[in-house]
């Protein structure tokens, strides 16, 4: 129950009831729609941005240069096997693809991640591949587009 004050200080019992009034239904109706989508708009979102990290590394499971191309920021910080320097997008899928020709991968596994308090994650696996053994380092920051590798490393172990 709830105590409603009227005019001095008289005091009113009431009962919270479902309005009978059609035009309140449809408004209390429209705000609780509007809490929903967002909600699940929230939720949506929560879910693409741990998708990204997990379709990255299955990228990188997969040797697949193309499909990593989905998360490269415009201009990509890259350090492969000691060659350092800024790659444009299509630069860096060329040269990852001719890594993993080269380097055809036998698996990948996560050796440790995590985020900063500035809107970026890494991560940090050992590449698998005939070849060798190779750790791959990488950063994804949050963009305006989602979230985007802005920092890829490949070394020798």
């Amino acid at each position: 129950m709830m105590w409603i004050k009227k005019a001095k200080g008289e005091e009113m019992k009431t009962k919270w009831k479902v309005s009978q009034n059609p035009k309140m239904r449809i408004r209390n109706g429209f705000f609780l729609m509007v809490a929903l989508v967002a909600v699940l708009a929230a939720s949506v979102t929560i879910s693409a941005t741990t998708d990204s990290i997990s379709d990255i590394n299955k990228a990188i499971t997969a040797g697949n240069a193309q499909q990593l191309s989905n998360y490269l920021a415009s201009t990509v910080e890259v350090s492969i096997l000691g060659k350092s320097g800024y790659y444009s997008k299509p630069q860096l899928v060329s040269v990852l693809a001719d890594f993993f020709k080269t380097n055809p991968p036998r698996g990948y596994s996560v050796k440790q991640g995590g985020s900063s308090s500035e809107n970026t994650k890494f991560s940090i696996g050992d590449y698998s591949s005939s070849t060798g053994t190779y750790k791959i380092y990488y950063v994804v920051k949050k963009e305006s587009s989602g979230e985007k590798l802005s920092k890829f490393t490949i070394d020798k172990k």
